[in-house]
């Protein structure tokens, strides 16, 4: 259901960027919102579009979601990094592994740990700018699965954090590329050791599943979790964004204008991420061991 959506909101995309010079003005009370990261060894990935806002006529349940995404995402925006030596523009194009389904991205730089990254994105009278670093990499010692009653409980064990220092965890399944923040999913670590539950934020077909914090045990879905070190700027956001999507609707309405943002000139995130994944099943208890030696050094 949801890669037919995906799908049919690419069709869009296309349809508008052959009809660009028919897409009808922002609305004036609209900001740009930037939604970026970059992790260590891996591309950058940014995704522009303008914060959707309510007045007191609007009914959000009426408004479909194509209908938002059309008209508030940036199709055609230029987005510049700064790495400390080089400038490089980011290419525009339709991926729908993402929400929203146009990303920008590039080969020409590869996040390394402990540089700086200044991003610029500007869109007709929009501007907006920040800056992050890419911390050291965090790592899971390991990572045990066990079963309660059809459902599969995650938790990851760490032995080399930092005290004091911000991390997230996020997760996705394999068959997609868009991880999402666990629920609890930003912390500051209150120990060099700490047994950490990985808690669900996806969307299974069960609808009793999503709103618990355990896995569905299946034989098909394999699950992608991402460990990050970040810096202060960025957990505020990550864990201010946590706390009103227990209660709030999509990034796109304006009340998420209040989540600490670390955007210039506008809303959302630009988050470095001293990052390490790791695949695990749903189909049975078990214990992976990683060794993390080389990632370490």
């Amino acid at each position: 259901m949801e890669n037919s959506k995906l799908k049919y909101i690419s069709g869009i995309l296309i349809f508008l960027c052959s009809l660009y010079s028919c897409v009808r003005e922002e609305v004036d009370h609209t900001k740009m919102v930037v939604e970026g990261w970059i992790d260590a060894e891996k591309h950058p990935v940014v995704m522009l579009h303008t914060s959707y806002s309510l007045d007191a006529t609007s009914d959000p349940y009426d408004t479909q979601l194509v209908e938002v995404l059309a008209e508030h995402m940036i199709l055609f925006g230029k987005v510049v990094i700064f790495d400390g030596e080089d400038s490089i523009t980011l290419t525009g194009r339709v991926d729908t592994n993402y929400l929203p389904p146009y990303i920008y991205t590039t080969t020409k730089i590869r996040g390394e740990v402990g540089k700086t990254y200044t991003i610029r994105a500007t869109y007709k009278d929009f501007s907006a700018h920040s800056t992050t670093h890419i911390p050291y990499r965090a790592t899971f010692d390991s990572i045990r699965v066990t079963e309660h009653n059809t459902k599969m409980n995650i938790v990851g064990y760490a032995n080399n954090l930092k005290i004091g220092i911000p991390y997230i965890i996020m997760a996705r399944t394999t068959d997609q590329r868009q991880y999402k923040i666990c629920p609890m999913g930003a912390f500051r670590a209150n120990n060099s050791n700490m047994a950490i539950t990985i808690n669900n934020p996806l969307n299974f077909t069960d609808e009793n599943i999503m709103q618990q914090t355990l896995f569905p045990k299946k034989d098909s879905i394999s699950i992608a979790i991402k460990f990050a070190e970040i810096g202060e700027e960025e957990y505020q956001f990550w864990n201010s964004f946590i706390a009103q999507n227990m209660t709030q609707g999509v990034f796109f309405m304006e009340t998420h204008s209040n989540i600490i943002s670390n955007i210039q000139n506008g809303n959302g995130y630009w988050c470095g991420m001293g990052s390490t994944e790791y695949i695990v099943k749903l189909n049975k208890t078990n214990l992976y061991i990683f060794d993390n030696q080389s990632i370490r050094n």
